[in-house]
């Protein structure tokens, strides 16, 4: 893709996203008049913007859809049309259309028709003029045709009558031995000069070897044209009928759902503004440099020749320089970072749009939308989110009549939380549903064959059977979910990026499920410690004491031991068992504190840690790099670093890696 459309791309994705978050303050500013006038206003502007950019680039389909958006828009400014939850609505369905349509456009997929939503739009801006029934105005389409039809065909029909287009039934009979070829080379000659709307194919008792098809057709062309277009077709085309449709035509209203295979502009692009391999290159470079430069300074600083007040000044630059390229580093690897509160947005539009599926009354909620991630992170999250939002949705909130026997409210509710710790991120999605129940997974997993007797499972199976590609708890599927795929693609989608996916649950009380992010790119003040000949890093600011040598290194305590006295041996809790003999005096303790947090997410009782190493080798500025795909599989590991003097070094995430003893 182009850089410079890339870019183009991304900017309209912005503004789409505000345009969702100018509808979202619309919904809110309802009720006050100066309020509701001064966000409509907005909204017109941002969809303004977003028409002339697409129309810019040369997105055609973008472009009209923004037109007839900022039409409603328009009317509503002028107080000709009402703010009501259906206009609302149907401009929520526009603003899906225009992110499906940047996606598209994106992925170089080719647009569906929009007729039913530019009809929705239309009839809106009108200020909601009444009209007659379809089967009112429609009365020349024979009634078994009608009958036949889709809801979808049928809104094509109402649309194409709306707008005036002459229709025609074409009845065509052919072989039954050739029909399927003679019958596509018919299709394709009458759509050189109109549209299909539906085909209605039939066999006629007496003359079973033939197949007849009505097909439903839209033109401007004449009949004799539309004769001669078809006349070298094979087959016998027997009859061509017209009929004249004219006046408003009322059509259903279709929520807009994203295409599959879709995503969104920026993720294709690969563009927070620059490339990111050359951001990567250029933050490396920026590294190795820093790391030469302060090996040089450490060099003449040591020399003996070298005056007091020379070395005074070279310690003097050599901290200054130190400090320069830290923040030049920072700067570069903030380049990466996007807010994640598109990403949660989007998740929480697709469970609002899932909850009108399900007639479930839900309230959303969203903290923590300003975390900054790595854009890598931000897009493999993007479908990730909206599965477990969805399943949210339509497993875990029950309905409201249920709610209400068990004792609870109505209204369901899910969050999302984005938090930050140091350099890792979590996302939590929590809901106040039925939760994960043993009973009904073991009684799913009999039912599909997966246990050959009916037994309750615990708990720790029961999760685990919810990943399992292919496998539900609904016995039939809905519009939103029940066809076995969904968690197992959201643990591969986060697996592959290097994060974990947990999940907490308490029947009749809700789900948790919480996605732990990997560090991409990341600095860190390290202390470097040494264990059985290895190094590995850790946060300096977590070492709060260096003690001097001891003479015994303990093994690690037992897990039921209470107490925060005996100390750990780093070693042993690497798992590295047979560490070589070496002086017992040459062993150090490092008294390290974790966070409140860091207790809470890992489930563990500790504050305060006595580790025992070979080694204390300093402190560090480290670029932390993320070890890839299922690195969130090797417990206590955060990312690997190479130090100072050319190796490379584990760093560690000690409180994860203490909750595993």
């Amino acid at each position: 893709m182009d850089q410079n459309r890339g870019e183009f791309l991304i900017e309209i994705e912005e503004l789409i996203e505000k345009v969702f978050s100018d509808l979202d303050q619309l919904r809110e500013n309802s009720a006050n008049q100066n309020s509701r006038r001064q966000s409509i206003d907005q909204l017109f502007r941002h969809v303004h913007s977003v028409k002339g950019l697409s129309a810019a680039v040369g997105l055609e389909a973008v472009s009209h859809i923004a037109h007839e958006l900022e039409t409603l828009l328009d009317g509503l400014r002028l107080g000709r049309v009402a703010v009501d939850e259906q206009v609302l609505q149907i401009s929520e369905n526009a603003v899906d259309a225009l992110a499906e349509s940047l996606g598209l456009a994106a992925s170089g997929i080719v647009e569906p028709s929009r007729r039913a939503l530019f009809d929705q739009l239309q009839s809106a801006a009108r200020g909601g003029e009444s009209s007659a029934h379809p089967d009112a105005l429609l009365e020349n389409i024979p009634s078994d045709i009608w009958q036949s039809l889709s809801e979808a065909e049928k809104q094509r029909l109402v649309s194409v009558a709306r707008e005036g287009t002459p229709l025609f039934v074409v009845v065509a009979s052919f072989a039954i031995t050739s029909f399927d070829e003679e019958f596509f080379r018919l299709k394709e000659a009458l759509a050189q000069i109109g549209e299909v709307i539906a085909t209605s194919p039939t066999v006629d008792a007496e003359h079973s070897d033939r197949v007849n098809f009505r097909i439903l057709y839209a033109s401007s062309a004449t009949t004799a044209d539309l004769q001669n277009c078809i006349a070298g077709c094979a087959g016998e085309i027997t009859k061509v009928e017209r009929s004249e449709l004219s006046g408003p035509v009322a059509g259903q209203q279709q929520p807009i759902t994203p295409a599959a295979g879709t995503v969104s502009a920026s993720a294709l692009a690969n563009f927070v503004r620059t490339d990111l391999a050359k951001l990567d290159h250029l933050i490396s470079s920026t590294h190795e440099l820093f790391r030469a430069t302060a090996n040089a300074l450490g060099i003449a600083v040591a020399q003996k020749q070298t005056s007091k007040k020379t070395r005074e000044q070279l310690q003097s630059l050599d901290e200054t320089i130190r400090a320069s390229f830290m923040d030049l580093e920072n700067e570069l690897i903030n380049l990466r970072l996007v807010s994640l509160g598109p990403t949660l947005q989007r998740a929480m539009r697709s469970g609002r749009t899932a909850a009108r599926s399900t007639g479930k009354e839900i309230d959303f909620e969203i903290t923590g939308k300003d975390l900054r991630v790595d854009k890598v992170l931000a897009d493999a999250l993007a479908d990730p989110l909206i599965h477990m939002i969805r399943n949210a949705v339509d497993h875990g909130i029950e309905p409201a009549d249920e709610r209400r026997r068990l004792g609870k409210e109505g209204r369901g509710r899910i969050s999302i939380e984005a938090i930050s710790e140091g350099a890792q991120s979590r996302i939590r999605i929590n809901d106040d549903g039925r939760g994960i129940d043993p009973a009904v997974v073991s009684a799913a997993a009999t039912r599909l064959g997966i246990v050959s007797e009916p037994a309750e499972l615990d708990f720790e199976r029961s999760v685990r059977l919810i990943f399992r590609a292919g496998f539900s708890t609904l016995a039939s599927a809905s519009d939103v979910s029940g066809r076995g795929v969904g968690l197992d693609v959201v643990e591969t989608a986060v697996e592959q990026v290097g994060g974990e996916l947990r999940v907490s649950s308490k029947p009749g009380a809700g789900t948790t499920f919480e996605i732990r992010l990997p560090v991409t790119l990341g600095l860190l003040s390290a202390a470097v410690l040494v264990a059985n000949g290895s190094r590995y890093c850790i946060p300096a600011n977590q070492i709060v004491n260096i003690g001097g040598a001891v003479r015994e290194k303990k093994r690690i305590k037992n897990a039921q031991t209470d107490g925060d006295d005996e100390p750990v041996n780093l070693s042993e809790l690497l798992g590295q068992s047979s560490a070589p003999k070496r002086s017992k005096k040459s062993a150090q303790q490092v008294t390290c504190q974790l966070s409140e947090s860091q207790q809470q997410a890992n489930g563990d009782s500790r504050r305060d840690v006595r580790l025992v190493v070979d080694e204390v080798a300093g402190t560090e500025e480290v670029l932390v790099r993320s070890l890839g795909r299922h690195s969130g599989r090797w417990y206590g590991v955060a990312g690997a670093t190479e130090l100072r003097d050319g190796t490379i070094a584990l760093v560690l995430d000690l409180s994860r890696l203490l909750s595993a003893t």
